[in-house]
């Protein structure tokens, strides 16, 4: 393989390698996070965009301005990572009349949102840390031979991480909504995400088809990041491929 041609890198110990996988590891944890954070909050009028796309104020029961539909959904993700206290002076318009827009249900289901998106921010925090004291770890054990050796670990981890995630991608175009259950049932303990059209507003405006374009999003945003960061480190590899048979040191 073209990767164990670098002298550099074939020579390096196990635990180097290791240390390079699970450095990789968060860092593709990391970019998918940020992506999903990119995602709800950075990139302009996406949800705007979204609802009006799939005309969704017309899906709630009642008549509500696209406005107010985006209104409550800028609370709700602000409410998710922290920058709200509460859920219950957010209001919409509907039929003409005033009035808290969440059911009882549906805060105590963002309750648990929160907690995720909370959990999560922390996790990257945490991985950034981790990551940095992995390859503190790889540059004392191989000095100059450290970019070698992250970017072949790079590659393998990302070769590795994208079958995952082709199977995942592969299921979700075949029934997205059963990805969608899988998800909710991992990552939730109770059935407060069940909702009903009926009788909770935020799953007429959080439509199925809307979470199924964030998902493309964000696999998207993560997609061009990890991209990015591999041809950095084939271009690396290449480099001190050429170098090694050029007789220089690393």
């Amino acid at each position: 393989m073209f990767l164990d041609k670098v002298p550099s890198v074939k020579n390096t110990n196990l635990s180097s390698r290791v240390a390079a996988f699970a450095a990789s590891l968060l860092i593709l944890f990391i970019l998918l996070l940020t992506a999903t954070e990119a995602l709800c909050f950075w990139v302009p009028n996406w949800w705007r965009n979204e609802y009006a796309k799939y005309d969704t104020p017309s899906n709630v029961r009642g008549e509500m301005s696209l406005d107010d539909a985006v209104h409550v959904t800028e609370d709700m993700l602000d409410y998710c990572v922290g920058r709200l206290d509460t859920l219950d002076d957010t209001e919409a318009v509907i039929d003409g009349v005033s009035a808290p827009f969440f059911t009882d249900r549906e805060k105590q289901h963002l309750s648990d949102c929160r907690n995720l998106f909370m959990a999560g921010m922390r996790a990257r925090s945490v991985s950034l840390l981790l990551a940095a004291g992995l390859i503190l770890y790889i540059y004392v054990h191989n000095k100059s031979g450290t970019p070698a050796v992250l970017a072949r670990g790079y590659l393998k981890t990302l070769a590795a991480v994208l079958v995952a995630a082709a199977a995942i991608a592969i299921i979700a175009a075949i029934d997205f909504t059963f990805v969608f259950t899988v998800f909710h049932k991992i990552f939730f303990n109770n059935d407060l995400w069940i909702l009903y059209p009926d009788k909770d507003n935020l799953i007429n405006i959080m439509q199925e088809d809307v979470f199924a374009d964030a998902a493309i999003w964000i696999a998207g945003m993560w997609a061009a990041a990890c991209a990015l960061l591999g041809i950095v480190s084939l271009a690396v590899i290449r480099s001190l491929g050429r170098a090694d048979k050029g007789g220089a040191k690393i």
